[in-house]
């Protein structure tokens, strides 16, 4: 009957159970992170390979596995004492050790009753009665300020190697431009030797236009002179000529010519 009224809160009374019960608890699948809200790094940490690791293996610690109410009980007695004392005085062999020995500690005075005790206890009682109520509700909170530390973690680290990606790429843009330099140089070089060309025969065509306007300049001047020399030639043999013309020679000439008309057959 104490066995039942100790175990009513559904605690397994036979020892094989709650063997299996702690052997089945502690296997290596309440290791595993089955929220989804983790990290990745949290939910699968065995085969998770930090990016730029120094060295070959590196990467999370294992996560702290669960509260399981198995192995304990009371929330602080370990639950194989009560496996190792159950063959010889049965289910209730630890509550009555835990009782022999209080009643030995306060028989031979090594514990005294005092108002402090009576405090402990009921600050014992009290705490236990809040886990009780809002256990759970505390560790999932805590749980949750751990996640969502993990996750501003795991956002800064991401923003921090953007960042960083960004600048290295930033320095191989700057490499590849380095290294175009010489290229950009060869082109600036021949652009400043095609200039220098181009001006130079710029300047040629300009002394040659210079030099053919000047030729063209003296060949205008030598025909205004023929021009000026035949034109006075040409009015000094007119007025000679009409000097040597008299009204009597003219008369001659014209008589002359009348008969030549005359003396022409007909056609």
């Amino acid at each position: 009957m104490l066995s039942r009224i100790l175990f009513k809160a559904g605690r397994p009374v036979s020892s094989c159970v709650r063997v299996a019960a702690r052997m089945s608890s502690s296997t290596p699948s309440t290791l595993q992170v089955v929220d989804k809200n983790y990290p990745a790094r949290v939910q699968d940490w065995e085969n998770f390979k930090m990016p730029g690791a120094p060295y070959e293996g590196m990467g999370p610690l294992p996560p702290v596995p669960d509260f399981d109410e198995n192995l304990v009980r009371h929330y602080v007695i370990p639950e194989y004492w009560f496996d190792f004392l159950y063959p010889r005085t049965g289910a209730t062999g630890m509550y009555t050790l835990m009782a022999g020995f209080s009643a030995m500690l306060v028989s031979k005075e090594f514990f005294v009753y005092t108002p402090d005790a009576w405090y402990a206890a009921t600050l014992l009682l009290t705490v236990a009665g809040l886990n009780k109520v809002a256990g759970k509700d505390i560790r999932n909170l805590f749980d949750n300020m751990r996640t969502d530390e993990l996750k501003a973690l795991d956002q800064v680290k991401s923003d921090q190697m953007e960042h960083i990606k960004q600048t290295v790429d930033e320095i191989k843009l700057e490499q590849w431009r380095s290294g175009s330099t010489e290229m950009i140089n060869d082109a600036l070089k021949n652009n400043l030797a095609m200039m220098l060309e181009t001006e130079y025969l710029n300047r040629q065509a300009t002394v040659v236009e210079a030099v053919k306007r000047k030729l063209d300049y003296q060949v205008e001047v030598q025909k205004v002179d023929s021009q000026l020399a035949h034109g006075h030639m040409v009015k000094w043999i007119e007025e000679k000529v009409m000097n040597t013309i008299t009204p009597a020679s003219q008369k001659t000439t014209l008589a002359a010519c009348i008969a030549q008309l005359n003396a022409m057959p007909a056609k």
